[in-house]
């Protein structure tokens, strides 16, 4: 080929490799323009580039004669093998990469090793693609488990064209991508675009921060509570201000939005003249004082405490969590059917965040009149009930 020849043709096997990005490409460019071409362009038998399209395209736009190594390789499985042997010395890729390396490369031996079996000749145990064991094979040609081969060729499969990008050029982890790939395209998408932004660390947190967009929508989505009730319940998503957001690795994470003592203190509650409240409270908006509050803006004032002992030990950062309370409010005055039950009832913990039927039962037994729920996470007959939740 002359300079102002034609360009070469490029052997899809050479793309088993990502592209470099445009910092690699231009310090490769710019040792080719300082040094001359170190590296000859690998040729398949048919003159197709199999290695070097990059050291090729460079040589192009400086207007370099490259030099050629032709090949008289038959099957694309040796040459794929070649490729791989090549690009590793020079690449520096991470794991993920190689594992996407390792799906492109499997079908290869897979191909080769229904050829061999169709042509009836004997298993080779050190060919690359036997039946079988072409995932093996790819795997350890690349230097990586299998499994994380499985997870690489669900991304092929599944992943958008910007997702697979993204794990081609080290942005995001395979395993993440692999995951994220179950998801609508649209949402893949949209948080392969916010990590790429920097808007998000990985794929779990713009997953998490989605998700609560989601439901802060469905929140505002809600119809207000209206009328007048003689009892409400409310469990609000109370913010614990020691969260950090971006980090999805801490203990106490809330899967769901939270709610700020403003933001709570603001509900408008639809009660009756003559009411009692029940306020689901953690022992730490306890004993700051938040949720009386709370209360106290409502309109009501606190009167006692019933507290749930579970089952089972929590988290906590002084003491581990074994309880949780609800305080009893009043406005105006409402009245308690008798017996009066004690200051503490035990049942076994549930999904999270969701409330005992115990506690229902002592409330439809000793509070009268009409009822609603307000953050309701459950159907309940008889009642009137709000949430955001109840929309799943």
């Amino acid at each position: 080929m002359t300079k102002q020849g034609r360009a070469l043709r490029i052997h899809p096997v050479a793309s088993l490799f990502p592209e470099m990005n445009a910092e690699e490409y231009t310090s490769l460019k710019e040792d080719i323009q300082k040094h001359g071409l170190r590296e000859p362009i690998w040729l398949s038998k048919d003159g197709r580039i199999i290695d070097g399209r990059h050291r090729y395209q460079a040589c192009r736009e400086l207007k370099i004669e490259p030099t050629f190594t032709r090949n008289n390789w038959e099957d694309d499985e040796t040459i794929a093998f070649a490729v791989v042997s090549l690009n590793l010395k020079r690449r520096h890729l991470n794991e993920s990469q190689r594992a996407m390396v390792a799906a492109r490369i499997k079908p290869i031996y897979e191909k080769a090793a229904k050829a061999r079996m169709k042509a009836g000749k004997a298993l080779d145990p050190t060919a690359h693609g036997q039946e079988g064991t072409a995932a093996k094979h790819a795997a350890k040609d690349l230097h990586v488990g299998e499994r994380t081969v499985m997870h690489a060729s669900r991304v092929l499969e599944q992943a958008t064209k910007e997702l697979v990008h993204a794990v081609d050029t080290g942005l995001i982890a395979v395993t993440a991508a692999a995951t994220l790939s179950k998801f609508p395209e649209m949402l893949q998408k949209k948080i392969t675009k916010m990590i790429a932004e920097g808007k998000a660390k990985n794929v779990r947190l713009a997953l998490k921060a989605e998700r609560n967009r989601e439901q802060v929508k469905l929140i505002q989505a809600t119809d207000a509570a209206t009328g007048e009730y003689s009892c409400v319940v409310v469990d609000p998503p109370w913010r614990f201000n020691k969260t950090r957001p971006d980090d999805d690795t801490q203990r106490g994470q809330t899967p769901y939005p939270t709610m700020g003592e403003a933001e709570i203190s603001a509900i408008k509650i639809p009660a009756a003249d003559n009411c009692i409240l029940w306020l689901w409270v953690t022992n730490a908006h306890l004993v700051t004082g938040e949720a009386s509050r709370v209360l106290y803006a409502w309109g009501f004032e606190p009167k006692t405490l019933l507290t749930w002992r579970k089952n089972r030990v929590g988290v906590g950062d002084w003491l581990r969590g074994v309880t949780e309370h609800a305080i009893l409010a009043t406005k105006g005055h409402p009245v308690m059917m008798g017996p009066i039950p004690p200051t503490y009832f035990e049942a076994d913990v549930g999904e999270h965040s969701e409330k005992p039927q115990a506690f229902y039962d002592l409330v439809e037994k000793h509070c009268p009149g009409t009822k609603v729920e307000l953050f309701a996470r459950k159907p309940r007959d008889g009642w009137a009930q709000f949430g955001a939740e109840l929309a799943k």
